[in-house]
């Protein structure tokens, strides 16, 4: 068992992994667009147009596709990421080609009136103002470790350019990007290939057109592996820090970043949680998160915490981080168990697994055959090579480190100080 792949009669490709124990599916049309490829003025584009996709659906189908997405159990939506948007449906297995019939119209021309589209505007400014990622620290160490490049900007844009987006831009917009080098289908789930190669065989009412190709690759930016620990503060009235180290994903591997993420913040015994969090009480939670493409990424975490605790936490930080770069784990604390015993759990959950090995396989081109293909890559990574991705990953001149907290008493020198024992 494996990934399958069917070309649609439009030239999309169509990739499906079959999941037969599974009652259900879980169809997605991925669009290799976003943030990361929009030109200055056209910030939030992707994001618009994610929005009103779905509602032209429903201006295809003469307004009722809410109501037959209940009638039949199936969920239909959209998420917009920097490099890629993810349309879904999903639902019982014998409601299948329902659900394909819907997720087609995707492709369609853009058919909404003015009206529509200023009304999906407002529901946009909406999210924008209730998001409030300007404020946020996630939106504010984003500004600084992206500077001067498309991925500083929010992917929703912000009111003034989507103020200015017109029908016309959009359906111009959509033209360029829903091209047969930018979108896929991907399948889980209990379908018999008979019925997906009907939808193939369906695709071929919907046509798409040939464009320029979004290889995945980030725009670097000018300090990228050289920050010197920059550290940036922006006035709160509470205190938080985020740890955002530059990645070169030329010198690291997929699994290896996994598993490292796993070691410092995904474990229940993770030496971040247990030493700041449970012995000292430093702060409550500790989130994070990677960004990859194919040349560059990100990693980065961040914690909220009293102001008297600042130093302290941050001292103990760079302590820890310095410990992974100074000793070679023990394989049983390597985090593999997810990756590699948990790895089968995936077909349980067709909509996990469809995202995992949509995005793993087509749009970071990792290209695993099947599960066992992810799980040797996964093993295969030793103790002494994460030992030499950590050296790699936290270093000083990776780092950009980022507070909210009231900037008067904030001492700079003594943060840079202690981000020098890196």
């Amino acid at each position: 068992m494996g990934e399958k792949k069917i070309m649609g009669a439009n030239g999309v490709p169509i990739y499906f992994y079959p999941c037969e124990g599974a009652h259900g599916f879980f169809i997605s049309l991925f669009l290799k667009s976003g943030s990361m490829y929009e030109d200055e003025g056209e910030g939030g584009i992707t994001h618009f147009l994610e929005h009103v996709a779905i509602r032209n659906v429903n201006h295809i189908f003469s307004g009722e596709l809410y109501a037959m997405l209940d009638e039949y159990g199936l969920e239909f939506n959209a998420s917009t990421y920097s490099e890629m948007v993810q349309f879904y449906v999903s639902g019982a297995s014998k409601s299948f080609s329902r659900a394909a019939d819907i997720i087609c119209r995707l492709l369609c021309p853009i058919e909404l009136g003015k009206d529509e589209i200023d009304l999906e505007r407002g529901r946009i400014r909406a999210e924008i103002r209730e998001a409030d990622e300007r404020a946020s620290l996630a939106g504010f160490t984003a500004e600084k470790v992206w500077e001067g490049t498309s991925l500083s900007r929010p992917i929703t844009g912000t009111p003034k350019t989507v103020a200015s987006i017109t029908r016309k831009r959009l359906e111009e917009y959509r033209r360029r990007t829903f091209t047969k080098d930018n979108l896929f289908f991907y399948i889980t789930g209990n379908v018999c290939e008979e019925e997906i190669k009907k939808f193939a065989a369906q695709l071929a009412d919907f046509p798409v057109g040939v464009g320029q190709r979004h290889g995945n690759l980030a725009p670097i930016p000018r300090d990228f592996g050289r920050r010197g620990g920059r550290i940036e503060v922006k006035n709160a009235d509470f205190t938080k820090v985020r740890f955002t180290f530059d990645l070169d994903m030329t010198r690291l591997s997929v699994p290896e970043v996994d598993l490292i993420y796993e070691i410092v913040l995904g474990g229940y015994n993770s030496d971040f949680f247990i030493e700041l969090s449970e012995k000292r009480g430093l702060f409550y939670d500790l989130s994070g998160a990677t960004e990859r493409y194919l040349n560059v990424g990100t990693f980065s975490f961040s914690y909220e915490l009293r102001e008297a605790k600042l130093y302290e936490a941050v001292a103990m930080t760079v302590e820890l981080l310095s410990q992974l770069k100074s000793r070679v784990l023990p394989e049983k604390k390597c985090m593999k168990a997810g990756y590699v015993d948990n790895a089968y759990m995936l077909l349980d959950d067709v909509r996990e697994l469809n995202f995992t090995l949509g995005y793993d396989n087509h749009v970071l081109e990792l290209g695993y055959a099947n599960i066992d293909a992810r799980i040797a890559k996964y093993r295969e990574v030793t103790p002494e090579r994460i030992l030499t991705a950590a050296s790699e990953i936290f270093r000083k001149d990776n780092l950009t480190l980022t507070v909210k907290g009231c900037k008067k008493r904030i001492d700079i020198k003594k943060l840079d100080g202690i981000l020098s024992a890196l």
